[in-house]
């Protein structure tokens, strides 16, 4: 088996590994990775073929793992395990001494062989009344986004949050006395990311967004949140863990209304 860099070329092999492992929703997100941080990605490569992939992308010290995959007819043979511990040390190497993930039940077993350790669960939630057109946009300035942005996830990330603006459009945001204290967006049908600093704030960028999106991923410890989405329709479709390898991170769950992906945080 070889380990190597995943290039946008490997894009239509990765997108249909992630489908026949049963993550449709990662290959939504893996391109943006990619363009994101060109070196966040990792092949593995046996008889030419593509059967297994991860990305790590760097926030700060610490770097969020995801669309981790190997294709079923290589599972039990230490792929994914070689393939994460290849990522981490490449991020280590960057200065990153902390690792966030979003487990599926069918990784979460090797997470915690790895040393990983249970945060909280994230509720995978669905619209079933979606489809109202979005809201008009309003501009925010992208320092304060990325500050509102560092301040709940502990983490640094200017970069996507940079391209998800350029991509998708400036969001809606909420200020008050001139300080900006909420900020969402659409991204295709999800919502997210979404933060707020008190929830009435969240309250309100859920109401204006919601209505016109079908999935989102909202951390459970957030029950205001939760509670907001669910009177917009969103019911819980799946659940995942935040796990952490490493030093803890300074999170405020009660500001993170919705993520931006499950494999970005």
């Amino acid at each position: 088996m070889q380990l190597r860099s995943l290039g946008r070329d490997d894009l239509p092999e990765a997108v249909a590994l992630l489908d026949v492992a049963g993550l449709a929703g990662a290959k939504v997100n893996l391109a943006r990775y990619l363009r994101c941080q060109p070196r966040c990605g990792w092949a593995a490569i046996v008889d030419g073929c593509l059967v297994g992939l991860v990305t790590v992308l760097r926030q700060g010290t610490a770097a969020f793992v995801g669309a981790m995959a190997v294709h079923p007819d290589h599972r039990g043979a230490r792929i994914g395990r070689r393939l994460l511990e290849h990522g981490q040390d490449e991020a280590r190497r960057d200065g990153v001494t902390t690792f966030l993930l979003e487990a599926t039940p069918l990784g979460e077993h090797l997470y915690r062989k790895l040393g990983y350790v249970s945060e909280h669960d994230t509720l995978i939630v669905m619209n079933v009344r979606a489809g109202l057109p979005p809201p008009a946009q309003i501009t925010a300035d992208l320092v304060a986004i990325a500050r509102l942005d560092r301040a709940a996830t502990g983490v640094v990330r200017d970069d996507m949050l940079i391209g998800l603006v350029a991509e998708h459009g400036p969001g809606v945001a909420i200020h008050r006395a001139g300080e900006l204290i909420a900020f969402g967006m659409i991204v295709g049908d999800r919502l997210g990311p979404v933060l707020a600093k008190d929830p009435d704030a969240g309250r309100e960028i859920v109401d204006l967004l919601a209505p016109a999106c079908s999935v989102s991923a909202v951390p459970e410890p957030n029950r205001a949140a939760v509670d907001a989405l669910a009177r917009h329709g969103f019911v819980e479709a799946r659940r995942l863990r935040r796990m952490r390898l490493g030093p803890a991170v300074p999170i405020r769950v009660d500001r993170i209304w919705a993520l931006a992906s499950p494999g970005a945080g």
